[in-house]
């Protein structure tokens, strides 16, 4: 009977034991941190306007620029379509050429924007009127954050007070990324996806789950850069 009891209390015990060492075991994240450097392969292959923009902006001279601005404008003019935006007519070729062979877009002046200064006029980009309508129809939000891109792309004021965060989603979980600082932003990440945003310079508290896993990270952003998050093995 003391030997029945005492195989029992130990089984007890385990079993106790191993559920606490679990519970013990919480998940992590893994996380890589990478100043944005675009390569000529990546501007080849790739689909994202972002990225065939930063790759001409960082290789001014590149023996392909023709190229590549051509295959940026097809892209942009793809991401216009009708198709696509049954709401909103597309950008015509002649303007998107402008945005990406302006010579003042080169020297970081702004272009597509609403913003006004002593020095440059305003420059708006028109879309036209849908059904025949006399009012403009708005451009959609996908379209105002790739003109906002392109414009910090080219833009060579080393006074320039913003920077974007790429973010990578190595996970099998869509992501909901705080971030948190002089200003805030949430950024929505699919599993297995990527996402940007373009912030003002400073310092931030980036937080999310990744999975199972809370991430919760202090950076100072003064450039562009990626961050790549997963759950550690």
């Amino acid at each position: 009977m003391r030997k029945l009891f005492l195989i029992l209390f130990l089984s007890i015990f385990c079993l106790g034991f191993s559920q606490k060492k679990k519970k013990g075991k919480a998940k992590v994240v893994a996380e890589k941190e990478t100043v944005i450097i675009y390569t000529e392969t990546e501007a080849e292959t790739s689909n994202e306007p972002r990225i065939i923009a930063g790759f001409l902006k960082q290789n001014p001279g590149h023996a392909r620029t023709d190229f590549f601005k051509k295959r940026l404008i097809t892209i942009i003019m793809a991401d216009n379509s009708p198709e696509a935006k049954p709401t909103i007519k597309p950008i015509s070729k002649d303007k998107i050429e402008n945005i990406v062979n302006n010579s003042e877009l080169n020297k970081g002046k702004n272009l597509g924007t609403n913003v006004k200064t002593t020095s440059t006029p305003e420059r708006n980009v028109t879309y036209a009127s849908v059904g025949g309508a006399s009012k403009k129809a708005e451009p959609s939000d996908k379209a105002k954050k790739t003109a906002s891109m392109l414009t910090h792309l080219f833009n060579n004021d080393p006074s320039d007070k913003e920077a974007y965060i790429n973010i990578k989603n190595r996970s099998n979980c869509r992501l909901i990324v705080k971030i948190s600082g002089k200003k805030y932003y949430n950024l929505d990440v699919p599993a297995k996806g990527q996402n940007f945003v373009l912030i003002e310079k400073g310092d931030y508290v980036l937080t999310t789950m990744v999975c199972d896993a809370k991430y919760s990270s202090l950076k100072k952003i003064t450039k562009d850069i990626e961050i790549q998050l997963d759950v550690a093995d």
